[in-house]
């Protein structure tokens, strides 16, 4: 699929030197680069830019329509940092979808809510055509409203192709969850909530019943490592992704992982692995800093794929030790899932 979009006011010739920077300090794959245009390879697609009479044309292509979407919205998040000024005059080809909602949104409604351990409740959901959920992108955002009376407002596209997202009293909750599990063929899936008090989330699937409905943007995110060697670290907040990986990994792989709870293995989440890969729980409470364990097994010099997924704080101790240590950002998965401040 394809898109194009004139962008006036921007430098061809500034965007190709930025972007030969980029493929030299980040890794950025240049597929072309001629002075006819330049074309690079993201995650998603291919992102083109050609110069224009007063600007650039860009053209984005990907293989549904929810990655075209996020190539557009990509283009227009680094427009609005770099160059603000035009954001507001970028027009795509095709259908004008402004006013619509996004590709990649959904309507769900809960099938059935059980325990997944005592510290987790697990969603069966369905939703409406569910085949860009595959193994490259296994996360959503989950969309619930506020507690204000009347009706439900969802995010629609700007002109810009730009999200926009209601704002004021209708202002949506919009944390990213992992899809447990999917059946594409009859529309259901399954995500985990970690349960704790005082958060948005669990209070809402305390109180939810079958049939209410919600929203949902995805498929987005990381997705199953291709490897068959590989360390984890992971806390509650990175379980159901972590289960999500270990369930599709091949059976040979082999490595080690560590998962941090507040009780350790009595935290009674269904986790399995690979008869090579070692499951090791540690207690929260013993002060075990999954960073400290992840600098110690090394995994750069040992040629481990590195997945790590905790609290902020760590996820920046490991970056900065990954980075120094000249690890190869293809063989890792470094995120942060909540914040301490």
């Amino acid at each position: 699929m394809q898109a194009d979009a004139s962008v006036p006011g921007l430098s061809y010739n500034a965007i190709q030197t930025g972007l030969r920077h980029e493929a030299q300090t980040r890794g950025l794959n240049i597929l072309s680069d001629t002075g006819a245009g330049i074309t690079i390879q993201l995650v998603r697609g291919l992102m083109s830019f050609a110069p224009a009479e007063g600007g650039v044309t860009v053209t984005v292509q990907a293989t549904t329509p929810e990655w075209l979407q996020f190539l557009k919205e990509r283009l227009v998040d680094r427009l609005e940092q770099s160059a603000p000024q035009v954001v507001q005059d970028v027009r795509w080809s095709g259908e004008d979808q402004a006013g619509q909602h996004p590709p990649n949104f959904r309507l769900a409604r809960i099938v059935e809510i059980s325990a997944a351990g005592p510290a987790f409740l697990r969603v069966r959901a369905q939703a409406h055509d569910l085949s860009s959920f595959q193994d490259d992108a296994i996360h959503f955002r989950l969309l619930l409203p506020g507690n204000t009376a009347g009706p439900v407002v969802w995010p629609t596209l700007a002109a810009n192709g730009a999200v926009r997202w209601p704002k004021g009293d209708k202002v949506l909750h919009r944390p990213i969850y992992t899809v447990r599990s999917v059946d594409r063929q009859h529309g259901i899936f399954d995500f985990d909530i970690f349960l704790h008090d005082g958060g948005r989330v669990t209070e809402w699937v305390r109180r939810a019943a079958p049939g209410e409905q919600f929203g949902l943007i995805g498929p987005s995110g990381g997705g199953i490592p291709e490897t068959n060697r590989i360390f984890a670290f992971a806390d509650e907040t990175a379980f159901p992704a972590l289960a999500r990986i270990l369930d599709t990994l091949p059976p040979e792989t082999t490595g080690q992982v560590a998962l941090l709870a507040q009780d350790g293995d009595r935290c009674g989440y269904p986790i399995q692995a690979p008869p090579g890969v070692s499951l090791i729980w540690h207690r929260r409470d013993y002060g075990v800093s999954l960073a400290d364990l992840a600098l110690a097994a090394d995994p750069v010099s040992t040629g481990h794929f590195l997945w790590f997924a905790c609290e902020k704080s760590d996820v920046l101790r490991i970056r900065a030790a990954y980075k120094a240590r000249r690890g190869d950002a293809s063989q890792s998965y470094i995120a942060a899932y909540w914040s301490q401040s």
